[in-house]
């Protein structure tokens, strides 16, 4: 029965008084202070933590979610980053490309190997046109629930979570079926003010998709709908720890605003993430990576190049943040976003999703589904 020993356990909230777990069939079993089976694997003092939930991702390795087999090629490359299960994430594209899209995420949902894929997430076309970011004008749509239907055709089932703007038309009334569903609704590029934001949370929006970035700014006199999302506890912030979507006061402030329980980050990666600056695409725009910072031709950002372990050490090591908070914020807070209480979090019963780290979190190894599939 594997059994990993001289650990130091991040259960996903805290490091833990313990040192060893076992695992029997991809789940958790049990937790040891101490263990000194020979046949044991030993971490030699490395950090144990849960595996990283990345639940905004458009691309890493040199494709895109919405390229033919994106989706699986991402999953199978995750572990050599640290990421164990994600929410591949479409940029606003034509209905028939995302339903294709989504396709592909039932299928790679079914796989054993390489990083759990969680289900899809919808990031576009139903979006405002001032804060639209990246996203192409002639393919934004309004949030109507004809439009969604037509757009998920027959793979609703494997849509986790939807990021729209909830002031346009269709979309209050969208929130309420999607959210009956038990889908999970997030606010983005949104031109909306604090009065239609307090409607969404009331209708069931429970995130704000990359806090800032997609919003009005906060403004002293403005009532902007980001102010809603700063201090109203229904609602939790993801945001995009790169520290170019939005510097290291505006993620001190999230972070003090919310708490680091109502707080969680994303990469929000695009294909040139784990590549090199050159060109890239988003969804037939073209993408130029120069100093790891993706922008569209007209300078706008599109996207991070980042993963997630590099978002947990820009946490630690440029912000200061200390790091169980850090880890929190890519394991056990992602997955409680979405409601997967299964990952995230090292304790019996739950999934065996692990990666070991090194002091200055260097990634050692990574096990998904109790199986080793990466090793530095």
């Amino acid at each position: 029965m594997p059994i990993i020993k001289n650990a130091r356990i991040f259960n996903g909230e805290n490091f833990i008084p313990l040192t060893a777990v076992r695992y029997e069939d991809g789940i958790i079993q049990e937790l040891y202070a101490e263990c000194d089976c020979p046949d044991a694997i030993d971490a030699e003092g490395a950090i144990l933590a849960p595996g990283l939930v990345d639940l905004h991702i458009h691309g890493s390795f040199g494709t895109d979610v919405l390229n033919p087999g994106g989706t699986q090629y991402i999953a199978d490359r995750f572990p050599s980053v640290g990421t164990t299960s994600y929410c591949p994430t479409n940029a606003t594209d034509t209905f028939e490309h995302i339903n294709a899209f989504l396709g592909e995420v039932k299928e790679a949902m079914q796989r054993d190997t390489g990083a759990r894929v969680l289900g899809a997430h919808i990031e576009g076309p139903f979006f405002a046109l001032n804060n639209r970011g990246a996203h192409a004008i002639p393919l934004l749509q309004d949030p109507t629930s004809e439009n969604y239907h037509i757009m998920a055709g027959d793979y609703e089932d494997v849509i986790v979570r939807v990021s729209l703007a909830p002031e346009k038309p269709g979309g209050m009334e969208l929130i309420t079926e999607l959210t009956s569903k038990g889908v999970v609704v997030s606010a983005a590029h949104t031109d909306s003010m604090a009065a239609e934001m307090e409607e969404a949370l009331a209708k069931g929006v429970t995130i704000s998709t990359h806090t800032f970035n997609g919003f009005y700014p906060v403004h002293h006199r403005q009532e902007n709908s980001i102010g809603v999302v700063l201090t109203d506890d229904r609602i939790i912030c993801e945001f995009i720890p790169d520290l170019q979507h939005i510097n290291k006061y505006a993620a001190r402030l999230i972070m003090r605003a919310k708490g680091f329980e109502k707080t969680f980050i994303c990469s929000d990666a695009l294909e040139p993430a784990q590549m090199g600056d050159g060109e890239y695409q988003l969804a037939g725009s073209k993408v130029i990576v120069k100093d790891s910072v993706a922008r569209l031709e007209d300078g706008r950002l599109a996207g991070s190049t980042i993963c997630m372990l590099q978002g947990v050490r820009n946490l630690v090591n440029i912000m200061g943040i200390p790091l169980d908070k850090a880890l929190r914020m890519a394991t056990y807070n992602p997955a409680n976003a979405i409601g997967d209480l299964s990952i995230g979090r090292i304790q019996p019963g739950k999934k065996a999703d692990f990666i070991l780290l090194t002091d200055d979190l260097q990634l050692k190894k990574t096990f998904i589904r109790g199986k080793l599939e990466y090793e530095a």
